[in-house]
């Protein structure tokens, strides 16, 4: 039963927009030097020279405002809000005031007072292309993606060559599981400018569209422009996990886990990977982490449910398929893995109940077979056929099928439909002793009783337990 990662819902990563500063003093040095280093990127230093220059013109709206514009480039946004807000208090009321605001408040996660100051921008000005992009990334924030889809495209029809516009609507799409359009922005974004977080993004639609080489090499570019990106080597994990590169996925997690120790779901697809690589144990605390940092999902109890169910802790197990049936009705897997401890439980009634919800959820040739088993065991030899036939139409090759249909057969004397299944058992696995040994039986009921002893000498030297006393039954030499 295939193992199933889901891909999280990533966290914004912004292009900053660079700004111009306003109204530049030609005549006041102290100003014209501020505005210098500005412009040479130097924030610092800029933003002491300003405050230099507020303290003789307190009520300076342009250096308020180009103040706050070096406090932004300095990610502290709380006093960028401050600065613009004095600024537009001053008489500033200008778009690009209000847009700057904006833009504090966004990166402060004030949502909705940041879409008030684009709104206001956008009034000031029509088709303001950041304040329409950066409102719509707001609208993401806030899960109204359809909004925010209609402000990306008014504002990619308004200019199309800015590249956060593309970015942002990327991400709007993936959201709305439009991978294809999310795609070919991201594609349009990078042929404007190239930035690792679109490479990201667009690494992140090609493991949705399953081009994995593809996203595996925008995800090689990411971790090379910046080894510590934590949430780069998660999702390579996944695709590493999807092309079943179980150790790759596990060594990608690994980093992951030890950039951002408190992300839960790594925890969980490094579990979900351990399982896979049938290391049970280590697996388990990685299950345990991740439900105890609140990953509580039917899915989580399912598969720390499976992973103690694949350590024989049933006691432990139990309960964890329990939740996820509870939590999840429609957990077909949960139900499949429960039928499965109750077979070794010898509960074979419980076994059919399982088997029988599991299949009514989606059917799978696992689940026939299993549920044929337990009506063999007690004696519903027909009912069993007619799993194994459905199991059968699903797999036609699954050998272990043929072999319990054709005992099946053999048990409800269909003596020429069990031989052909026995037959095409021992063709398919030439060792299979149980083949051997029903066959045996078989022909001794068809008058065959050299084949039958030579069928039933095979099955004992393959390691039948029972072969030697129908040996002895026959009379075989």
């Amino acid at each position: 039963m295939k193992t199933a990662l889901y891909i999280l819902a990533i966290s914004f990563l912004i292009n900053t927009s660079l700004y111009s500063q306003r109204d530049k003093d030609e005549v006041d040095p102290m100003f014209t030097k501020a505005y210098k280093k500005y412009e040479d990127k130097d924030y610092s230093g800029a933003y002491l020279d300003y405050s230099s220059y507020l303290m003789k013109m307190p009520k300076d709206g342009s250096a308020t405002y180009n103040r706050g514009l070096c406090a932004y480039e300095l990610k502290d946004y709380k006093d960028g809000l401050t600065n613009f807000d004095k600024s537009i208090s001053l008489g500033r009321k200008s778009a690009d005031a209000f847009y700057s605001r904006g833009l504090c408040n966004y990166q402060l996660e004030n949502y909705k007072i940041a879409i008030a100051d684009f709104d206001t921008a956008i009034s000031l000005k029509l088709n303001y292309v950041k304040a329409l992009t950066y409102k719509a990334a707001a609208l993401n924030e806030l899960k109204k993606y359809d909004e925010a889809l209609t402000l990306l495209n008014q504002a990619a029809a308004a200019d199309e060559n800015h590249e956060n516009t593309f970015y942002f609507r990327a991400i709007t799409k993936y959201y709305l599981k439009d991978f294809e359009g999310s795609l070919a922005d991201c594609n349009k974004a990078l042929s404007l400018k190239n930035q690792y977080e679109t490479y990201f993004w667009r690494g992140l639609q090609y493991l949705n569209l399953k081009r994995y080489k593809e996203a595996i090499t925008d995800y090689d570019t990411v971790i090379q422009h910046d080894p510590k990106y934590a949430k780069a080597y998660y999702n390579r994990a996944i695709v590493y996990y999807d092309l079943k590169n179980y150790e790759q996925s596990l060594s990608d997690n690994n980093k992951s886990i030890e950039l951002n120790p408190a992300k839960q779901e790594a925890y969980y697809n490094r579990a979900l990977t351990k399982h896979q690589l049938k290391k049970y144990k280590e697996a388990e605390p990685d299950f345990n982490a991740a439900i105890d940092l609140k990953l509580n999902d039917a899915k989580h109890y399912l598969w720390r449910g499976a992973n103690y169910y694949s350590q024989k802790k049933y006691a432990l197990a139990l309960p964890d398929l329990n939740t996820a049936i509870q939590k999840d009705p429609k957990s077909e897997a949960a139900f499949y893995y429960r039928a499965l401890i109750k077979y070794d439980q010898g509960d074979d009634k419980g076994v059919i109940e399982d088997c029988t919800s599991a299949l009514a959820i989606r059917k799978t040739y696992d689940e026939f077979y299993q549920r044929g088993i337990s009506r063999y065991n007690l004696k519903d030899y027909q009912g069993a056929i007619e799993d194994f036939n459905e199991s059968l139409l699903i797999k036609p090759d699954y050998k272990v099928a043929i072999l319990e249909r054709g005992i099946s057969y053999y048990q409800t004397e269909k003596d020429a439909l069990a031989l052909a299944d026995l037959n095409k058992t021992i063709e398919i696995d030439p060792k299979s002793f149980r083949a051997y040994y029903y066959r045996g039986k078989l022909k001794k009921y068809m008058n065959d009783l050299t084949g039958s002893c030579n069928d039933l000498k095979l099955a004992q030297s393959l390691g039948s337990q029972g072969a030697g006393d129908e040996m002895v039954k026959n009379g075989c030499k």
